[in-house]
């Protein structure tokens, strides 16, 4: 009698497991092909341009699914470009456009979001200042 009741608790506990298991891997794979966007908007940043990169390169290593980085430089007339090609060439995914301002980086940036439907967060860096959340 008592085999016949452990045998039936241990069945319980195996199911219970075996669910939870199936759970915790259905709710990591069921947004495998979404990629997330960070948006990183510039203008004349080649002091910093490069540290924000690995942080926000960190910040996407640490997430479970794809992402991408995509910088929008508003007119810089320094080494941001150059940083930012460099960056990409070494294997950092990148995608890199322009804009003639800071106001047209910013309303491309949204309208980027609009139409991958998967951004995460849009940053901006200007010469000088600390890098600054626009979106989350």
């Amino acid at each position: 009698m008592w085999a016949l009741l452990l045998v039936a608790v241990f069945a319980v506990y195996g199911t219970l497991v075996l669910v939870g298991q199936f759970w915790a891997w259905l709710v990591l794979h069921r947004d495998r092909g979404k990629v997330v966007y960070f948006i990183l908007l510039t203008q004349n940043a080649e002091r910093d341009i490069e540290m924000a990169l690995r942080r926000v390169q960190h910040k996407c290593s640490t997430l479970s699914y794809p992402t991408r980085v995509c910088v929008i430089d508003a007119g810089s007339t320094d080494l941001t470009i150059p940083i930012v090609e460099r960056m990409s060439r070494r294997g950092m995914p990148l995608e890199l456009f322009s804009a003639p301002t800071m106001e047209q980086a910013l309303e491309a940036a949204r309208q980027y979001g609009e139409a991958t439907g998967s951004v995460r967060c849009i940053y901006q860096l200007r010469q000088g200042e600390e890098l600054t959340t626009i979106v989350r």
